[in-house]
This record gives structure tokens, C-alpha cells and sequence, in this order.
């Protein structure tokens, strides 16, 4: 069996533009998230690009 271990992740938010800026641990550029197709209308979201929310990263991560 493996060695026992700890992992603490270290995330800080920057709120820019309407937009979450994730910069998540030693990783330099941040992870972005906004809404897209429903959520944008749910939210009332300003009008923009397309940007994965929260939601589709959560999916994509249990899915991967």
C-alpha cells in the first residue's frame, strides 16, 4: 500500500469582467468560468462568449 500523503489545493478567485478567474495551485494561467446556453438565460447574464460554468467543469472531471 502507498505511503501515506497529504494534498491541500490552494485556489484563489479573481472576479474580472462578470467572469470567475480561478488560479488553482502553481498553474499560471487561471481557469475561467462563466454560463452558457440555459444558465445564461436562467442568470440573466450578459450577452458574450460561450464560457463553461462550474457545472460543466464538476461533469467533465466525474465523466473523465
Amino acid at each position: 500500500m502507498a505511503d501515506n500523503f497529504e494534498y491541500i489545493s490552494h485556489a484563489r478567485l479573481v472576479y474580472k469582467d462578470g467572469y470567475r478567474n480561478a488560479y488553482l495551485g502553481d498553474v499560471s494561467e487561471p481557469v475561467v468560468y462563466g454560463v452558457q446556453g440555459k444558465l445564461r438565460e436562467y442568470y440573466g447574464a450578459k450577452e458574450g462568449p460561450p464560457v463553461a460554468s462550474t457545472l460543466d467543469h464538476i461533469v467533465a472531471a466525474v465523466a473523465g
